[in-house]
Parts: C-alpha cells; sequence; structure tokens
C-alpha cells in the first residue's frame, strides 16, 4: 500500500470535487440570483467575499492542479512520454491542460472583475448622484464579464472531470 498515492488521490478528488461543485453553484445559482436582486445583490455579493470565496476557490484550485500534476508525475514514471502518449496519458494530460487553463482564467479575468464589481457595488451609495450611472453601469459590465468567463471556466471544468473520470478505461 502506498500512502503517498492514497493521499494524494485523496486531496485530488476531494479538492477537485469541492472546486467543481462550487464552482457550478456560483456560475449556475449565486450569481444569477444576485444579478436578479439588483442592488441589494451587492450585499450578498460582498458577504461571500468576505467569508472568502474568491480565495477559497483558487486554494481548492491549486490544491487540486498540484497534487494532480504530482499524481501524473508518478504515473508516467517521471513524465515519461510513452506514458504521456498513452490513450490514458493523454486523457489525464488533456484533463490536466483543460484544469490549468480553467484556473488562469479565473485568476487572471474572472476574479478581479468580480472583486472589482464587489467593490464598486459597496462605494455606490457614497457616489456623487452625477456618477451613480457610470458606475453602476461599469459593475453591469464587469459582472457580465465576470458570469461570461465563469460560464467558459466551467466548461473547461466539467470537461477536466469527464477526462479524469475516464482516463482509466481507454
Amino acid at each position: 500500500m502506498n500512502v503517498l498515492l492514497i493521499v494524494l488521490r485523496l486531496i485530488h478528488i476531494g479538492m477537485g470535487a469541492v472546486w467543481v461543485g462550487m464552482a457550478l453553484f456560483t456560475a449556475v445559482l449565486l450569481m444569477p440570483a444576485i444579478q436578479e436582486a439588483g442592488p441589494d445583490g451587492a450585499k450578498v455579493a460582498a458577504g461571500m467575499q468576505r467569508r472568502g470565496l474568491l480565495t477559497i476557490l483558487p486554494i481548492l484550485a491549486l490544491g487540486t492542479l498540484g497534487s494532480g500534476i504530482w499524481l501524473y508525475w508518478i504515473a508516467s514514471g517521471g513524465f515519461d512520454p510513452g506514458y504521456s502518449g498513452s490513450r490514458t496519458g493523454i486523457a489525464f494530460g488533456v484533463g490536466g491542460a483543460l484544469a490549468i487553463v480553467a484556473f488562469a482564467l479565473g485568476i487572471t479575468t474572472m476574479r478581479p472583475a468580480m472583486m472589482r464589481a464587489n467593490r464598486l457595488a459597496q462605494e455606490l451609495a457614497q457616489a456623487a448622484p452625477q456618477d451613480r450611472e457610470r458606475q453602476a453601469a461599469e459593475i453591469r459590465r464587469l459582472r457580465a464579464r465576470g458570469a461570461a468567463t465563469s460560464r467558459f471556466v466551467n466548461i473547461l471544468l466539467v470537461l477536466a472531470l469527464a477526462a479524469m473520470a475516464v482516463a482509466r478505461y481507454l
């Protein structure tokens, strides 16, 4: 029994399940509900941010990616091209690459847009009346950008999950 493999698989599968689940929940249910709530949605978004949603997701992603890369390294015998070129190796490799791209988009595009939108929404009440509509439009633009990126990230994550789920059987 290899304890390291067991621990890595528990980390990878556990953190990956929570990462994908939270990402899907946020994109499919939470963000649309926040947008439907109008100005009150800013309070919910701010509460989620205070509770660390935009920090927890990257931590889950990094744990998933780090343990996945380590598992791939072990399974492939140090990234041996023979394994990497096998059907199983390709499926794990493609799944990993999709997850890495999803993480990169989340960190570089989605997270900054949502954080800025939340910050502007909190400042909206104190904004001068002539600046409110411009600021509200910027919030809508940032939220739309974050939502669009979130949808794409979720597609990538579901595809990565599917590749990981079937890789051993190819």
